[in-house]
């Protein structure tokens, strides 16, 4: 009996233990070429998706942190940022600077700590470092500069707007009214590579800086566009009066509130899809103030009345003239008395009635309208004899459809309104594709789960495709190399054993078989079997020997 030394075979007969690897390539070189062609492409599809995944998060490590920068500024960002040895990458030729993700906040907050970026021109500012050496006439100086820059930083914000710069002319205050000159701004503005500022915009920016200046009016302010275009818009611009934005929108906002008033109608009394309304307003905007004053001389009206009252009486004296006539008792008997006189005066003044009215007339009348109507033809279905086809609408039914419209939407035809309907045959419009998702576009927010998991997609790949089935195959190898000799002599006995029970029943099967027919038995089998002829024929020789 061998001893179980728990040394490998190669070891007991003097050779060098083989290590899992070797063992592994071995195997893996005994594998079919099916097999070892799925190992490789296993191999590849792992580390191109390794890979894959290293570039990209090598890639979404760093994001943005300042975007559309000046050449100060950003030469001034990223010495700040080599200063405290912040790692950086520069994109769009230096105008854009990212950093690590870990590191966005933080730096942000730093450098707004070091007043970086600064923007467009000088801010405010300017006025933390004091001087007692400055002059009025510099002061003023620093003023107008820092409230340019804080505009055009304001203005910069705007989504369509790259840089801006403004430009301020403020004269100096006068003491008559008569000689003081008003204040002017300009605004130049560069807008983004295919974007562009809305009427609204303009205006926004236009109020922003009136109201921003003292004594500014919008009026004053002009906007012009990097390529000289100017972007700002008097309210009576031209000879021709021509209609402002304001104008334009209610107008639109007239003709869509009778288009939908008329589109109600016909689609109650049509169907769906089955007609179309199209409004056409002319309106007046012109301003009309009218003052009247009005007499009436059929009715007088009393100004003022004045009324006076004059009453006289006259005494004639008589007598001896003396002191006895002048005596109490003497008087009396020595005047005479003479008739009393009165005068009464009324002075009347008369007032014309008048009647004074002023009337301003509304702004945005309604001077015309024209409605056009566009209805479908009948459609006659399909018979066994002949195909569907369209009709015309009757011209009872067309007259119908315009009454029903005039009078909903008010036309007059005094006031020059018309309307005009005419029947034709609807094409049936083909379905668009649909638009892309919005969803597509917001991929790029959940980038790092995306990122993580695909690292677990792969990582479970790799361990189901490869290390699995390696560590089954090692396990097999290093299960059946470590077998003492005594378990690897008894496998090899019972093998044998096995294989000679087999051949043994096999021969008492085929003697069996033999003993029932044996010539056709034998005639088939040697036809068929040499092999098993020969047997017999071994056996036969064994008996007569025997």
């Amino acid at each position: 009996m061998a001893e179980d030394t728990g040394t490998p075979p190669q070891a007991q007969n003097g050779t060098a233990p083989q290590t899992g690897w070797q063992v592994l390539a071995q195997r893996i070189k005994q594998w079919p070429m099916p097999r070892k062609l799925a190992l490789v492409a296993v191999a590849l599809i792992s580390i191109a998706l390794f890979t894959v995944i290293i570039i990209q998060a090598r890639t979404a490590d760093y994001q943005l942190l300042f975007a559309n920068l000046n050449e100060t500024d950003a030469a001034s960002v990223v010495e700040w940022l080599k200063s405290n040895n912040v790692p950086y990458k520069l994109k769009n030729g230096g105008k854009s600077i990212w950093v690590p993700m870990d590191k966005v906040h933080e730096a942000r907050l730093s450098l707004a700590a070091a007043g970086l970026p600064q923007g467009t021109g000088v801010g405010f500012e300017i006025f933390d470092k004091q001087s007692f050496a400055l002059t009025d006439f510099v002061q003023k100086v620093n003023y107008t500069r820092a409230l340019q820059g804080e505009l055009a930083r304001t203005i910069a914000s705007l989504g369509p707007v790259e840089s801006a710069r403004v430009h301020l002319a403020l004269p100096q205050k006068r003491l008559f009214k008569n000689q003081q000159k008003p204040a002017t701004a300009s605004v130049i503005l560069k807008i983004r590579p295919g974007r562009s500022l809305a009427e609204v915009q303009v205006q926004g920016i236009v109020h922003l800086v009136s109201s921003s200046v003292e004594g500014l009016s919008p009026d004053n302010v002009t906007i012009i566009d990097q390529t000289g275009r100017v972007l700002t818009r008097k309210e009576e611009s031209g000879l021709f009066g021509a209609m402002s934005p304001d104008m334009i929108e209610y107008q639109l906002s007239v003709e869509q509130s009778f288009e939908q008033r008329a589109q109600a109608l016909l689609d109650k009394a049509l169907g769906p899809g089955k007609s179309m309304a199209r409004v056409t307003a002319v309106l007046d905007f012109s301003r009309t103030e009218k003052t009247e004053e009005i007499f009436d001389p059929e009715e007088p009206v009393i100004r003022s009345e004045q009324v006076s009252e004059e009453k006289s009486t006259t005494q004639i004296a008589g007598g001896i003239p003396g002191v006895e006539s002048n005596l109490q008792g003497n008087i009396n008997r020595a005047a005479g008395a003479a008739p009393s006189s009165s005068r009464s005066q009324r002075t009347t003044n008369y007032e014309i009635s008048k009647t004074v009215s002023k009337t301003v007339q509304p702004t945005g009348t309604i001077k015309k309208i024209s409605v056009g109507v566009l209805v479908a033809d009948k459609v006659i279905p399909a018979t066994d004899k002949e195909p569907a086809r369209f009709e015309p609408r009757s011209e009872q039914e067309l007259l119908r459809i315009e009454n029903m419209i005039s009078s909903a939407l008010g036309l007059d035809p005094k006031r020059g309104d018309k309307i005009e309907i005419v029947s034709m045959p609807f094409t049936e419009k083909k379905e668009e594709a649909e638009p892309p998702s919005v969803a597509a576009n917001m991929i790029y927010q959940y980038m790092p789960l995306i990122r993580y998991g695909l690292v677990l997609l792969g990582a479970l790949l790799v361990y189901l495709l490869m290390v699995r089935p390696l560590i089954k195959t090692l396990r097999q190898d290093v299960t059946a190399h470590f077998k003492t000799v005594e378990e690897l002599e008894a496998e090899q006995l019972a093998r044998e054993k096995e294989a000679e029970k087999a051949a043994r029943e096999q021969e008492e099967q085929e003697l069996a078989e033999i003993q029932r027919d044996p010539v056709l038995r034998i005639r088939e089998e040697i036809m068929n079997n040499p092999v098993f002829a020969a047997h017999i024929l071994k056996h036969w020789i064994h008996q007569k020997q025997s």
